[in-house]
């Protein structure tokens, strides 16, 4: 092949059904969810491979642009501190350094900070990282928090204990973001994603500390059209579990 032309994918003969009819998709082979097929991993490095030969010539551009574009960004920067049970919360960035540093102070803007996640130390040795969502407790002492290390929007869920730093040993994958503590500071609500589809489609109920086979499942979503997700409303007094597509919204309260 030449280094002038682009790779071109091989058509495979393949059949999707669906309830609309069925059709043909000769690029379906190309679905890889797992990232393990050789052939599309192949594919997928040759036309890499192709972008970066014909922009090696424009490599001092690009990086003159990125300096720039980053030039006009204040990097040292904090959201507005908000109260909620007895701690002012905000993030913040630091000057050379890509990931959010949320943190707390106990009382009063002069008190001295915690921090409650560093995304800097957490992305250390991942070529991507996000911090999609944290809740903290209502006792202040549990910090509950997703993250991807893949860049697929399947976050996993920690638990850290505020108190020692350290988080607990079980870890929920494949995860949306949103996620809600019940008024106990023991037991989470978060929305667990379809295995195939990647869809949010269940939610489910965790004691910290327990197995996650343990996890109870709450509700199941049946309409794929529905993004489903869960949330605390501000007065602390409820949580959310809520379903939407396009204009339509449905809320369902749980009291705690």
């Amino acid at each position: 092949m030449s280094a002038h032309k682009p790779p071109v994918a091989a058509k495979k003969a393949h059949t999707v059904t669906s309830p609309h009819g069925d059709r043909e998709d000769p690029y379906y082979w190309l679905r890889d969810d797992p990232r393990q097929n050789e052939e599309m991993l192949g594919y997928l490095r040759a036309e890499n491979a192709w972008f970066e030969r014909h922009m090696a010539p424009s490599a001092a551009l690009v990086e003159e642009l990125y300096t720039e574009i980053v030039g006009r960004i204040k990097q040292a920067d904090s959201t507005v501190p908000y109260f909620d049970r007895g701690y002012f919360y905000s993030t913040r960035f630091e000057e050379g350094k890509e990931y959010p540093i949320h943190v707390r102070r106990k009382g009063s803007l002069d008190a001295a900070e915690e921090i409650l996640l560093d995304g800097n130390v957490l992305a250390a040795g991942h070529d991507f990282f996000q911090i999609a969502n944290n809740e903290v407790s209502d006792d202040g002492r549990l910090l509950a928090y997703l993250t991807d290390t893949v860049g697929r929007r399947q976050f996993e869920l920690r638990v850290r204990d505020l108190e020692t730093g350290l988080d607990h040993p079980e870890v929920v994958g494949g995860l949306s973001s949103s996620l809600a503590w019940a008024a106990d500071s023991r037991t989470l609500f978060y929305v667990e994603n379809d295995v195939e589809t990647l869809l949010s489609t269940r939610v489910k109920r965790r004691a910290v500390g327990t197995d996650t086979s343990a996890d109870v499942l709450v509700y199941q979503e049946p309409d794929p059209s529905f993004y489903l997700g869960v949330a605390r409303t501000g007065d602390h007094a409820y949580v959310n579990r809520w379903l939407t597509y396009r204009i339509t919204r449905l809320i369902s309260v749980v009291t705690l």
